[in-house]
């Protein structure tokens, strides 16, 4: 596969990633969470789901992460 396709492919998927992705999962009943994930425990931010786990493994050792 030529360097442009790959650079075409991965453009067309990264606009779907952006641009429909919520949309499509609303479609489907399922809720994508969006903005700040939050530690229940200490009500820290977090900008992405591996920060915040990383953050309860260790700030919080043993507390639930589901």
């Amino acid at each position: 596969m030529s360097s442009a396709v790959r650079g075409t492919w991965r453009r067309l998927v990264q606009t779907y990633t952006t641009l429909c992705a919520r949309d499509d999962a609303a479609k489907h009943g399922v809720t994508i969470p969006s903005g700040v994930w939050a530690c229940m425990r200490c009500h820290e931010p977090h900008l992405e789901l591996s920060t915040l786990q990383r953050h309860l493994r260790m700030e919080h050792p043993g507390a639930a992460t589901g």
